[in-house]
C-alpha cells in the first residue's frame, strides 16, 4: 500500500501529518526537476533524510571538522566495496570517527535542515511506500517528530528570510543642472531627466483611441471562468482565488481520524467527508464474491427507508461493472457511469435517476480493498467538484482500518487468556 499524488494538491505538512497520525514506516520520496529528496519514517517518526539540495551527512561532518576527509574517504570505500547501503553515518561510528551522541546531534541538525529546505518544494510529485525500516537504515535511536520538525523548519525559513539583506533603495537622480559649455562635455553621455507624471497630459473624451483587437474566444472563455470564481461564487478568498474545499477539510478530518477506533466510526467519517464534496454517497462493504452496500448519506426515495434500500443492494462481483474495475485495479473511478445491467440495478436501487458523473474510490486495508466509496451530485445534473484532498482522505483511512482491525485482534486475544 502506498500513498502518492502531487505537491501541488497535497503539501508537505499535510503529507507529514497523515504518516504521523496514522504512525506508518517507510520512505517518503519527494520529486522535481531540480532534485530529489528522501525521508525514512518509522512509527511515525523521521529517522533520516537526504536531498539533492543539500550536502550529504559525510560532507557536513567534514566540513565541520567532527570527522576527518581521511575518515569519510575510508567509510565510503567500505561502503563501496561491501555492496552495503548502511549510512555513511553508521559507518563512521562503528570506526570510532565520531561518537553516538554527536553522530544523533548531527543527524538532528541535518534532517531538520532538509525539511527546512523541503517545505519550499511547491511543485512536483511524493510518494510514500510503506515498509519497516531496516536496521541498517536507523541511525536514530529516536525519531524525530514531525510537528517539531515543520516548526523548526519553518522558523530556519523565517531567519533566512530575515538574514537577506534588504534591497537597496532607488539610486536618487540629480535635479538637472545648467548644461555645461561645449568644451566642458568631454565624452559624457547626458540622459535626459525623466518626465514627472503631472508632466504627461490626461487623454481627453474627445480624443481617438487607437483601435483595439477584438478579443478571441479563448479569452472571453478565460474571463467568464475568472468571473465565475468570484468570492461569493466560490467562496474563495478576495481577489477572486478560488477555494479548494477538498483541501481545506482534509488536515481537520484527519485530526478527527486519530479519534475513531472502530470501522463504524471511521465509515462514518468518510461519509461526512464525501457529503462535503458531493450531494451523495454510498458506502458499499467487498465481500469475497460480492459487494453489499453498507451506509449512505444524501440518498432520497419515493417511499421506504434509503438506509434499508442500501444496504439491501448485491452486486456480484463475477460480472463487469466499474466496481470490479475499481477493486482489481485498486485505483480511484471518475467519469460517466457507463450503461450495463449492474449499472442499472444499483442507479434503480438509489432512486432511478442517472448522474451526470460518479466517484468511485477503493478503501484500502494491508494490500486489499476492503470497501468502496460511490459519490455523485443527484440530484442535480452537474459534474463533482475537485476530490484529491477526499482520496487522500481514504488513503489514510486505511492505515486506521488496519489500526482498528489489529487493536481488535488484540483485544479478542486478550479476553480469550483464561
Amino acid at each position: 500500500m502506498s500513498l502518492e499524488g502531487r505537491l501541488e494538491d497535497l503539501g508537505l505538512s499535510d503529507i507529514f501529518q497523515i504518516i504521523s497520525l496514522s504512525k506508518r514506516s517507510g520512505v517518503l520520496t519527494l520529486i522535481r526537476k531540480e532534485g530529489t529528496g528522501r525521508l525514512v519514517f518509522t512509527q511515525g517518526q523521521v529517522i533520516f533524510a537526504t536531498s539533492d539540495t543539500r550536502n550529504r551527512l559525510g560532507y557536513t561532518l567534514v566540513k565541520k571538522g567532527i570527522v576527518t576527509n581521511d575518515d569519510l574517504e575510508y567509510a565510503l570505500r567500505v561502503q563501496k566495496g561491501r555492496g552495503s547501503m548502511k549510512p555513511i553515518g553508521t559507518l563512521l561510528l562503528e570506526m570510532g570517527a565520531i561518537s553516538q551522541e554527536n553522530l544523533e546531534h548531527e543527524i538532528r541538525e541535518h534532517i531538520i535542515h532538509i525539511v527546512k529546505d523541503l517545505l519550499s518544494w511547491n511543485t512536483g510529485s511524493f510518494h510514500f511506500e510503506l515498509g519497516p525500516a531496516t536496521e541498517e537504515e536507523v541511525v536514530l535511536r529516536q525519531g524525530l517528530n514531525t510537528e517539531f520538525l515543520l516548526l523548526e523548519g519553518a522558523r530556519l525559513q523565517d531567519e533566512d528570510q530575515k538574514a537577506k539583506p534588504e534591497p537597496a533603495p532607488p539610486r536618487a537622480i540629480p535635479a538637472a543642472s545648467k548644461p555645461k559649455a561645449p568644451d566642458d562635455l568631454e565624452m559624457t553621455q547626458v540622459s535626459s531627466p525623466p518626465r514627472s507624471y503631472e508632466t504627461v497630459p490626461a487623454r481627453s473624451s474627445t480624443e481617438a483611441t487607437p483601435p483595439s483587437k477584438p478579443p478571441s474566444a479563448a479569452s472571453l472563455k478565460e474571463e467568464a471562468e475568472e468571473e465565475s470564481f468570484s468570492p461569493v461564487s466560490a467562496g474563495g478568498s478576495p481577489g477572486g482565488v478560488s477555494h479548494r474545499k477538498d483541501l481545506s477539510l482534509l488536515t481537520s478530518m484527519i485530526a478527527e481520524l486519530s479519534g475513531p477506533s472502530t470501522s463504524s466510526e471511521i465509515t462514518l467519517l468518510v461519509l461526512r467527508f464525501a457529503s462535503e464534496i458531493m450531494n451523495r454517497a454510498v458506502i458499499l462493504l467487498v465481500r469475497k464474491d460480492d459487494i453489499v452496500g453498507l451506509g449512505q448519506f444524501g440518498v432520497v426515495l419515493p417511499e421506504g427507508s434509503p438506509q434499508e434500500r442500501v444496504r439491501s443492494i448485491s452486486i456480484p462481483l463475477s460480472d463487469p461493472s466499474v466496481f470490479r474495475e475499481v477493486i482489481e485495479k485498486k485505483a480511484t473511478y471518475k467519469s460517466q457511469l457507463p450503461q450495463s445491467k449492474w449499472h442499472q440495478y444499483f442507479v434503480e436501487q438509489l432512486g432511478k435517476e442517472w448522474p451526470a458523473e460518479i466517484f468511485v474510490a477503493p478503501l484500502i486495508c494491508e494490500g486489499r480493498v476492503i470497501a468502496i466509496l460511490y459519490g455523485d451530485n443527484i440530484p442535480n445534473k452537474g459534474k463533482i467538484g475537485d476530490t484529491e484532498g477526499l482520496e487522500a482522505f481514504i488513503k489514510v483511512t486505511g492505515f486506521a482500518f488496519g489500526k482498528a482491525l489489529l487493536e481488535r485482534k488484540l483485544h479478542d486475544t486478550q479476553s480469550s487468556r483464561p
